[in-house]
């Protein structure tokens, strides 16, 4: 393995770095989380000048045709700037359709996703269900039937990429927002997000890929998850490191006091965790190889041992942590979130100790 990025891949973060960088500051951030629509459009738009929404599409349907590597470190860097995008959910529905849906749906879908003209978002988490690859939602005769919570930027997406069990096994769905037979019950998530339970009673949806779609679906939201948790905790160590370094106590920097120190160094080993065992997976799903295995350790770091992190940061910081006018409280939001996202620490553990029983 080299985990080296090519390029291109290195070209996909330096230019969402630069183009978030300019626009997201604390002001920018107010004012988004004050519209309460959690969606920073004019970024979007930004994005999607630059190429960025369509990276792992295609080059037929506008796309850059770059890998999961590269998908990993554009959501990266959407963590290290905690901005407040549909990039994960939009990227990953999308990639889906590229690589498993019909020359039909590709060509009717795509190139409005990669123009940004068009969000989508996903459907796999159900109430008391932690096995994601047995769906209790159910799919017959083009209707769809049952409940998915914890389906973000449903506000934005005119499609949903949706879990569901059939006659002949599990399955993906698209399902057109705007359809009939939809209830929807609006929630706020840890880092103050909307989110929503989403029921279906008799909705029409159309069949996508064939029965390795769920668990490539599934593959690709937990790899996106650590990616993204991994620019949040990089940068978070990152901002605690330059406080503690100027923060004095007693005429010197609490950076060298002993605890703080040996506090950081853990969270310095924690985050290099998070990052090894997720660009592993990166590349095991890029260059075609079972990334299983990688995928649920990575989402273990990237629970457990990035909770850790978040704990540490705000320690380090003090009362200055929680304040709203200081950059840290989001990484922590942030970091709760993701944390528990597809399921925390043990839930991984337990689809990692089942798929190694198999």
């Amino acid at each position: 393995m080299d985990f080296t990025p090519t390029e291109a891949q290195q070209a996909v973060a330096d230019l969402a770095d630069r183009i978030m960088g300019d626009h997201l500051d604390m002001e920018r951030h107010a004012s988004v989380e004050a519209a309460g629509d959690w969606f920073d459009r004019d970024l979007w738009e930004d994005l999607a000048e630059a190429g960025l929404l369509g990276i792992v599409l295609g080059t037929d349907v506008g796309g850059g045709g770059l890998d999961a590597v590269a998908l990993t470190m554009l959501l990266r860097t959407q963590g290290e700037h905690v901005a407040p995008l549909p990039l994960l959910p939009s990227s990953v529905a999308a990639l889906m359709v590229d690589r498993h849906g019909s020359e039909e749906q590709r060509s009717r879908l795509l190139p409005d996703v990669a123009t940004g003209r068009t969000v989508l978002t996903v459907a796999v988490q159900e109430f008391l269900n932690d096995r994601l690859a047995e769906p209790s939602t159910t799919f017959d005769s083009g209707r769809l039937r049952g409940t998915k919570v914890v389906v973000e930027h449903l506000d934005a997406a005119s499609l949903a990429l949706v879990t569901t069990s059939t006659p002949d096994g599990p399955r993906c769905v698209l399902v057109d927002l705007a359809g009939s037979g939809i209830g929807l019950l609006k929630g706020t998530s840890t880092r103050r997000q909307p989110v929503w339970e989403v029921s279906f009673d008799g909705t029409p949806a159309e069949l996508l890929g064939g029965e390795t779609t769920v668990d490539a679906l599934l593959d690709h939201l937990r790899l996106g998850i650590c990616a993204t948790q991994l620019g949040v905790t990089e940068r978070a160590l990152t901002i605690t490191a330059e406080y503690t370094s100027t923060r004095q106590q007693f005429g010197r920097p609490i950076a060298t006091f002993q605890a703080v120190g040996q506090r950081l160094a853990d969270q310095f080993v924690n985050v290099g965790g998070i990052r090894l065992a997720t660009l592993s997976a990166a590349w095991r799903l890029a260059n075609g190889v079972d990334a299983a295995e990688d995928l649920l350790v990575a989402k273990w770091w990237a629970s457990e041992r990035a909770t850790d992190v978040a704990h540490a940061t705000q320690h380090c910081h003090g009362g200055m942590g929680v304040a709203t006018d200081y950059p840290l409280h989001r990484y922590t939001l942030w970091n709760k979130h993701l944390a528990t996202s597809l399921g925390a620490g043990t839930q991984s553990l337990r689809d990692l100790g089942t798929l190694l029983a198999r």
